[in-house]
């Protein structure tokens, strides 16, 4: 009989220890936005007979949403899509604003000015160009066509009068908004992260982590790329800290020394495929947000803590400058095991938080 309560105690002991380990779930959304406005062309991945499948070369997903980026105000986003197609939203409002036809093929980069007047774009098509285009008219203001291969991210100075845009070549370029004029040419540096105040990027070559400054675009320091095959994610000067992801993990290291710190989210979170894509971007109170392996998440570097959506069957997502709204796409492509409205959902962080852990930490 003892032993048969010793193991009932194991049992309950390792049922409890196992839950403690799970991570919380997100609760719904608080809002969605969708593309209604138009009609999505043919999927070029299409399920045959016998659950066979099949792909179309070049032609793309139509309610696939590759990239997302907020305005600095947090009162625009946009979603660069299959088909060239960018879909521009007003977030109070949560209705449709435009949509460019950029005529760039699978969109893999959506940046938006300071003043929220011209959005950047890029993609696989259109011999790799940088186009500029108006808004809400979506008239294209302007292109660039100077890179070497697809732009992997853009990103607006906030002042709005030069543009970070990186291509899959190993090159970050820096391009003046004003004209078709290169500002600089950081080669063999990839991987661009811009702080929140514009003063400092940070690129990765293979052997070590580049700090610029943007005043000059001179080198400030370099930092050994440790762990090794290390992303650079997100900075935060604020606190001295930088997020990366090596072999699937993410890891916070110090911004002055390079140093790796303690921090380790509890449990681990989902893993990050580089080839997939994903974010992870600095919140307020000592929060992380992120989205990788199809999934959004939330890690409390206080606590340790972790917080993860369920599959997205997309591995689009971003955050606000202010840290306020969480958004990413979800894709109720042919993998997705239960339907639910695709387009972008949304939730406010803050009741995101509490929902997650409790308090609003």
């Amino acid at each position: 009989m003892w032993a048969a309560k010793q193991v009932v105690l194991i049992f309950v002991v390792a049922v409890v220890k196992i839950l403690a380990q799970s991570a919380a779930r997100f609760p719904s959304p608080d809002a969605t936005m969708v593309d209604a406005k138009h009609k999505e062309p043919k999927s070029g991945v299409q399920v045959g007979p016998g659950n066979t499948i099949s792909i179309q070369s070049g032609v793309g997903t139509p309610t696939t949403i590759n990239v997302l980026a907020f305005s600095r105000d947090s009162r625009l986003i946009a979603a660069g899509k299959d088909f060239g197609r960018v879909v521009v939203w007003d977030v109070g409002s949560r209705k449709f604003l435009s949509a460019v036809e950029t005529g760039q093929g699978i969109v893999h980069a959506v940046a938006f000015s300071a003043d929220g007047q011209l959005l950047a774009t890029a993609g696989e098509e259109d011999q790799f160009s940088l186009k500029l285009w108006h808004l809400p008219d979506g008239k294209l203001v302007r292109r660039y066509a100077l890179l070497n291969g697809y732009i992997r991210s853009a990103a607006f100075s906030p002042t709005g009068s030069w543009i970070v845009a990186s291509d899959n070549a190993g090159v970050t370029h820096v391009l003046d908004s004003a004209s078709d004029k290169q500002i600089a040419e950081l080669k063999d540096s990839y991987s661009p992260v811009l702080s929140s105040q514009g003063d400092i990027l940070m690129t990765v070559s293979k052997e070590k982590f580049i700090v610029w400054a943007t005043s000059d675009w001179t080198q400030k320091r370099t930092l050994p790329r440790t762990p090794i095959y290390a992303i650079p994610l997100s900075l935060s000067p604020e606190t001295d800290r930088f997020v990366v992801t090596s072999s699937g993990a993410f890891r916070l290291l110090r911004l002055s020394t390079g140093e790796i710190l303690p921090d380790v989210p509890k449990p681990e979170l989902p893993k990050f495929n580089g080839a997939a894509g994903g974010f992870a971007a600095f919140g307020g109170s000592g929060n992380l947000f992120g989205h990788s392996d199809d999934r959004l998440w939330v890690w409390n570097i206080k606590t340790s803590q972790t917080c993860v959506s369920d599959l997205m069957y997309s591995e689009s997502g971003t955050l606000t400058t202010d840290g306020g709204i969480l958004a990413g796409a979800k894709d109720n492509s042919i993998f997705a095991q239960t339907k639910s409205g695709d387009g972008v959902w949304i939730w406010d962080t803050k009741r995101l938080v509490v929902k997650c852990f409790g308090s609003a930490q």
